[in-house]
């Protein structure tokens, strides 16, 4: 299906980018010790900054014409891709003793 404004492409963007949020507690639906953080507006906001960010790249990439399948891809794709790298990022150094969660936590899965 052929996408032909700005919009369509920037929705079916965060559309992928939402499957990607659902396919996260798809998997955490039988953890019985769900992480502490689900709690704090902080968590949700990443999670909201993250969606919306699969649909930025999308439009970044495609502008207002595209596949929708393509723009989907990317939209589910842009989180993964954060999530990698934050991985591989090497770890500040710091003192000893426990730290607070951060994005970086968050973003490490």
């Amino acid at each position: 299906m052929a996408l032909e404004s700005d919009l369509a492409v920037f929705g079916v963007g965060v559309a992928g980018g939402a499957a990607n949020e659902l396919l996260h507690w798809w998997g955490l639906r039988e953890n019985p010790n769900l992480p502490e953080y689900v709690k704090r507006i902080f968590y949700w906001v990443v999670t909201l900054g993250m969606i919306l960010l699969g649909g930025g790249l999308a439009w970044l990439q495609l502008g207002s014409q595209a596949d929708a399948l393509i723009a989907f891809q990317i939209g589910l794709a842009a989180p993964m891709l954060l999530q990698k790298l934050m991985k591989a990022a090497p770890e500040p150094g710091g003192g000893m003793g426990a730290k607070p969660a951060s994005v970086r936590d968050f973003l490490r899965g």
